[in-house]
């Protein structure tokens, strides 16, 4: 009878705690999930602020493309943009995608080292024929290019260039007519070394002020750090390159991890990166925070916070803002992150192929 009685006591207690925690965190609906396409990899994805989403991806020398209207709860059919003969897929390689006000514009490089960039209008179906963005032919054979929109129909673009000694190093260029011709191509930054870790994609991101950041992975005296540099100009000068984070990594070989680059809404670039067998978050200037351990990892901003995702073994993990754990998304590798101010999606391999699943926020009330 004694223990009846601390039950009938404390039952609804329990249950007022516990609808307390309901209400104070409350998961939104449930993810979907979409499969794109039955079949491709590395896949790239940019969002606009009407809440569309433009992926693009490969597929043995095809470079393809799909559209969602609705945030990523549908997307069209997958439609060729075009076949590049000898183009990289693969580890990080791949079509890179970029949305200026009037153009999506996608780029990939070929193993001879040619940057190809195609553009469509946002209103319209027809791909473009390619140009080649480099202005010296075949200079980038490793494969890595970044792409980011700024204002209006411009768009930035970052990568390992071998021009310079034939070493690696970071270059980057820009387009004010959403990639139909680009600028001479300008040098990032040069390693004292001689070259910046050779295997590792780097990434750009841009605001409308003339803000353009590129962070790569550098290789200085044993060690592979990141490393982020900043123009102030619309990508015509860069400063000084700066190291990220306090430690370091000294590894002799390549760990093909570029990591993630963002601006969030009030204009800080939030970085997201692998060192050893942890994932990173961290600005200018700050100390590094571990969120996991893991790989391929990827960030994106809206004005309810960050979204970090990354991959542990074959799982997709993802940390959502005003959420203190991580939840597991599903099962593949490669994912990527985006926000459309509405919501957040999440795009990845599986052995399905082209995987999109939103991704619920836990919001504090």
């Amino acid at each position: 009878m004694r223990n009846w009685f601390w039950v009938a006591l404390f039952a609804p207690i329990a249950s007022g705690l516990l609808l307390f925690v309901a209400g104070a965190f409350s998961l939104k609906a449930p993810p979907v999930s979409i499969i794109i396409s039955a079949k491709g990899s590395q896949p790239a994805v940019v969002a606009a602020k009407d809440g569309s989403l433009h992926v693009t991806f490969g597929y043995t020398d095809k470079i393809l493309y799909a559209y969602s209207a609705n945030g990523g709860g549908t997307f069209t059919p997958v439609k060729e943009i075009a076949t590049l003969p000898d183009m990289h897929l693969g580890i990080t390689r791949g079509p890179q995608i970029a949305l200026t006000t009037d153009f999506v514009v996608v780029a990939n490089v070929t193993k001879q080292g040619r940057i190809m960039v195609y553009r469509r209008p946002r209103n319209g179906n027809q791909w473009s024929k390619p140009v080649n963005l480099l202005d010296t032919d075949i200079t980038a054979p490793e494969g890595f290019v970044a792409l980011a929109a700024g204002p209006a129909n411009t768009v930035y673009a970052a990568w390992l260039d071998m021009r310079l000694h034939k070493q690696n190093n970071v270059y980057s260029a820009f387009s004010e007519d959403g990639g139909k011709t680009w600028s001479e191509n300008k040098l990032v930054y040069a390693s004292p070394a001689g070259k910046v870790c050779e295997c590792c994609r780097p990434s750009v991101a841009a605001d409308t002020k003339g803000n353009v950041y590129v962070m790569f992975r550098n290789n200085l005296a044993g060690s592979r750090d990141m490393y982020l540099a900043q123009s102030t100009n619309g990508g015509k000068t860069f400063r000084t390159a700066q190291k990220l984070g306090l430690g370091t990594w000294p590894l002799q070989a390549c760990p093909m991890e570029g990591g993630g680059l963002a601006i969030t809404p009030q204009g800080k670039p939030i970085t997201i990166w692998k060192r050893q067998k942890e994932i990173f978050v961290t600005s200018p200037g700050l100390a590094e925070n571990v969120i996991s351990e893991g790989r391929n990892c990827s960030v994106a901003t809206s004005t309810a916070g960050n979204l970090y995702v990354w991959q542990q073994n074959n799982i997709i993990w993802a940390k959502t803002p005003g959420q203190l754990m991580p939840v597991q998304v599903g099962t593949g590798t490669y994912p990527r992150a985006v926000s459309n101010g509405k919501s957040h999606l999440i795009i990845y391999e599986s052995n399905a192929g082209i995987v999109a699943r939103q991704v619920p926020e836990v919001n504090s009330k």
